[in-house]
């Protein structure tokens, strides 16, 4: 018990790094100006046709797939990283998660950003290219 409090920490803890980031739902193509790792102290955010990873300190959090339209961006969580591998939704409540929490875990989000010089702004949060 105390195992999976620990695990929907974590997914929490992913939940809201991803959440920070970004707001409802849009669908269209992909930018490809906004490929590459971009990053904010320990936050990184990695950018690849249409694909997406975020990790903290090193530490992998979630992926997915992401959308842009005009100066919108969506993203779709697909996998968060629990101890030592990617589950999927149907992996998760495996794991004995309910409908609402998996409702949450995997909504779509969309926000708007801006890219200028090595900058990615992104629901208020300023990343920098490496």
């Amino acid at each position: 018990m105390a195992n999976k409090k620990f695990l929907a920490g974590i997914l929490v803890l992913a939940l809201v790094f991803t959440m920070a980031l970004v707001g409802c739902s849009d669908d269209g193509g992909t930018d490809s100006g906004l490929n590459g790792t971009w990053v904010s102290g320990g936050f990184q955010l990695k950018l690849n046709n249409g694909s997406y990873e975020i990790t903290n300190n090193g530490i992998a959090l979630v992926k997915g797939t992401y959308t842009t339209s005009g100066n919108n961006i969506t993203l779709k969580p697909t996998h968060y990283w629990i101890e030592t591998k990617w589950y999927s939704r149907a992996d998760c409540k495996g794991l004995g998660f309910s409908e609402a929490e998996l409702n949450e875990m995997f909504e779509t989000d969309t926000d708007t950003y801006s890219v200028s010089g090595d900058q990615f702004t992104w629901g208020g949060s300023i990343l920098t290219k490496r």
